[in-house]
């Protein structure tokens, strides 16, 4: 566990919001931009064609110097090897900027600055779930204590959901997700709201997923509704990661589809999978769009990493998850842009050779 510590620990360096140098060129200081590339000519980014993976990123302007763009880049895991991907300007990654392709400087985390995560965790809390809800709330609860003795600038959430929000707790310490799943035990775990915003919370959930079916489990509808409803902090990272041993059930209504899930968040958030279900995952259920869809398609709309686990999650140490590998690769991406001032069109680009993908933002960056 100590390896994974570590691992969490080097991805601290993200500038976003963090370090006491941010507002400035973290080399020369002040507005010297001549650390960054000049932007390459006679050079495209290529076609992707798997698409199994999505680059998910946050945009700053560097405060007084507002040319100046930096880029908190979620980490990529390559699915066919389950390894991160070491990212190389111009070789296996490229930013482009209405067209254009950039000078771009990628800067690795470090231990030198600290990264903002925003993590939350959605539970199904369906009968199915017993056998696991004890492991489950077990290892979230070493997961968060550990990421705060690592001295990560971290915040934590919960939402238990059984087709509808049955429980929450908005993005705290913790100290406070300890408290609020050792409440109860089982599947209990994750329901009711707690916190200085319960009583608003409870009254979001009650009409959050209405005409959604009461009995389907739905990572979705617990997903969307933090998205929606928690304080998320500027500049952090957002990543989910839910729990099931089903399908994903959205009642034949697109509004809970995991296709909406993609276009929702996608590019924003990353959404990890664990799954307890069946062993024969392949044969486990007949996969239909908005009746049964798969679980872990949560994860590849969204740049997310899957992990199966026993049925009673005896074998769940979350600091093991593939979502450790992915933020201990986070970069610093940085690059100038041609006005500070306008909405751009700025296409981020990943290929290697089993994995590629895309994402396109229209986006000010202030």
């Amino acid at each position: 566990m100590i390896k994974y510590l570590v691992s969490f620990l080097i991805c601290a360096a993200l500038i976003i919001g963090g370090c006491s140098k941010s507002d400035t060129n973290p080399v020369t200081g002040g507005t010297d931009n001549s650390d960054i590339p000049a932007d390459p000519t006679g050079v495209t980014a290529p076609t992707t064609i798997v698409n199994n993976i999505q680059p998910t990123a946050t945009f700053q302007v560097t405060s007084g110097n507002t040319s100046r763009i930096k880029l908190n880049l979620t980490g990529l895991v390559n699915p066919t090897t389950n390894q991160p991907i070491t990212l190389s300007a111009q070789s296996n990654f490229w930013l482009s900027e209405d067209g254009k392709v950039k000078g771009l400087k990628l800067t690795k985390v470090s231990t030198s600055n600290v990264l903002k995560a925003d993590i939350v965790f959605t539970v199904d809390i369906s009968g199915s779930m017993g056998a696991e809800a004890d492991a489950i709330a077990s290892s979230i609860i070493a997961f968060s204590q550990a990421l705060v003795a690592s001295g990560l600038d971290v915040q934590f959430g919960v939402v238990g959901y059984y087709g509808d929000v049955e429980g929450a707790i908005n993005l705290t310490s913790a100290t406070n997700i300890q408290t609020f799943l050792n409440r109860s035990t089982g599947t209990s775990r994750s329901v009711g709201f707690s916190g200085a915003d319960s009583a608003a919370l409870q009254t979001a959930a009650s009409t959050y997923a209405s005409g959604h079916s009461s009995t389907a489990e739905n990572g979705v509808v617990g997903i969307l509704f933090a998205n929606s409803n928690f304080t998320w902090r500027s500049g952090a990272q957002r990543i989910f990661i839910n729990f099931t041993d089903e399908s994903t059930q959205p009642s034949s209504m697109t509004a809970w589809s995991t296709a909406t899930l993609g276009s929702t968040i996608g590019g924003t958030a990353t959404v990890h999978t664990v799954w307890s279900g069946a062993a024969d995952t392949a044969n486990a259920y007949t996969w239909t769009d908005l009746v049964n869809e798969r679980p872990w398609d949560m994860s590849w709309r969204t740049g997310g990493t899957v992990v199966l686990v026993n049925s009673d999650a005896s074998n769940l140490t979350l600091s093991t998850l593939p979502v450790a590998g992915a933020l201990s690769n986070s970069y610093l991406v940085e690059f100038l842009t041609s006005d500070p001032n306008v909405t751009h069109t700025v296409i981020i680009t990943v290929k290697e050779n089993s994995a590629d993908g895309k994402k396109t933002y229209s986006i000010k960056y202030q």
